[in-house]
C-alpha cells in the first residue's frame, strides 16, 4: 500500500497528492505529434495512422499504461481532418480521452501555417473499491467507484517546411474538475501549455542530423518540462537517436522506414529519479501511411 501511495505522489495529479491532473508525456512525442497539436492533422500530406503504447516504470505493477490509436490526413487541399483516441491505466484509475480534430493551411513565406483546433473529451473512472491491503478500510472514500465524463476542447498552431517545424499548442483549454468531496477539489485536469521545434540538417551524404526540442508548462502546478532531442538518419530509412528530460531522464531511441507506407520504433526512458529500484519505460509505435498521390514524392517528410 506504500508503494502504490508514493506511486501516485509521484504521477501528479492523483487525488491523494496534489491538485493537478497531467497529461501523458511522451519521450517520443514527436512521432505522436497529433495527440499534443491538433494543427499537425493532415501536415504530412498523406492518410496517417499510428498506435502507440508506453509502459512507464516497467518493475511496478501499478505504474501507468498508455496506449493511443491516432489517424489523420488531408480532405481538402487547405483542410485536415483526424482523431485520437489515448487510454491511461493508472493502478486503479483509468482516462479515455476522444478528440476530433480539424486543421485549415495557410501558405506563408517558405512553409505551410496550419491552425489546428480539436472537440471531445474525458472519461474518468476509478475503481477504488479494488484498493487492497487498506489501513483504514472503513474509509468511505474506498466504499464506492466513480466516474465523469468531461467535455474539452483545444487549440494549436503548426508552422512546417520540408525540413523543420515550430508549433505551440494547448490541448485542453478547461481546467475541468475531476473529482471532488463536499469541502474541496480533489484532482482537476489542468491546462497544458507545448512549444516544440526542429530541423534536419545534412552532414553527409545519406546521413542527416535531426534536433528538436519540446517545451510543456502546467501554470501553477508543475515547473517547466523541457525535452531535447538529437537523432541521425541514415539513408531515409534509419534513425538513431538520444533525448535528455532535464532533470527528469535520459533516452535512446530506434526507427525504421520498412516501406513507403510502413514506420515504427523503440524507445528506453531510464530515469533520473534517486528512487531506489525505480527503472526505465518503454515506448513502441507502428505508423502506416496511404494514399499517397501519384506523382512520386520527392521531399520525404521527416516530422
Amino acid at each position: 500500500m506504500k508503494r502504490l501511495l508514493l506511486l501516485f505522489c509521484l504521477l501528479i495529479g492523483l487525488p491523494f497528492c496534489v491538485n493537478a491532473q497531467q497529461d501523458t508525456h511522451y519521450t517520443g512525442y514527436m512521432f505522436n505529434t497529433l495527440v499534443i497539436n491538433p494543427a499537425y492533422a493532415g501536415s504530412r500530406g498523406v492518410n496517417s495512422a499510428m498506435i502507440y503504447y508506453r509502459h512507464q516504470w516497467a518493475d511496478i505493477e501499478t505504474a501507468p499504461r498508455d496506449i493511443s490509436f491516432s489517424i489523420h490526413g488531408p480532405f481538402r487541399p487547405k483542410v485536415g481532418l483526424g482523431l485520437f483516441v489515448e487510454n491511461d491505466k493508472i493502478g486503479v484509475h483509468n482516462r479515455l480521452r476522444l478528440f476530433g480534430t480539424y486543421s485549415y493551411k495557410l501558405t506563408l513565406g517558405p512553409g505551410d501555417l496550419s491552425i489546428g483546433l480539436q472537440g471531445g473529451g474525458l472519461y474518468y473512472s476509478s475503481n477504488l473499491t479494488d484498493v487492497e491491503d487498506l489501513i483504514d478500510t472503513d474509509d468511505p472514500v474506498f466504499q464506492e467507484n466513480s466516474s465523469r465524463f468531461l467535455p474539452n476542447f483545444g487549440i494549436g498552431l503548426f508552422y512546417y517546411t520540408a525540413k523543420s517545424f515550430v508549433g505551440i499548442s494547448v490541448p485542453h483549454l478547461l481546467n475541468n474538475d475531476i473529482l471532488q468531496d463536499d469541502i474541496s477539489t480533489l484532482s482537476a485536469e489542468e491546462r497544458h501549455y507545448f512549444i516544440s521545434g526542429g530541423t534536419v540538417v545534412d552532414v553527409a551524404d545519406n546521413v542527416k542530423l535531426k534536433p528538436a526540442v519540446m517545451l510543456k508548462w502546467v501554470p501553477n502546478q508543475a515547473p517547466i518540462s523541457v525535452d531535447l532531442n538529437l537523432s541521425f538518419i541514415f539513408n531515409q530509412s534509419l534513425t538513431l537517436g538520444a533525448a535528455h528530460r532535464l532533470s527528469e531522464s535520459v533516452s535512446g531511441f530506434v526507427t525504421y522506414q520498412f516501406s513507403q507506407s510502413l514506420r515504427g520504433g523503440y524507445l528506453y526512458d531510464f530515469p533520473l529519479i534517486d528512487l531506489p529500484g525505480l527503472i526505465g519505460s518503454h515506448e513502441l509505435f507502428l505508423g502506416y501511411e496511404f494514399g499517397f498521390p501519384d506523382e512520386r514524392i520527392v521531399s520525404p517528410r521527416f516530422f
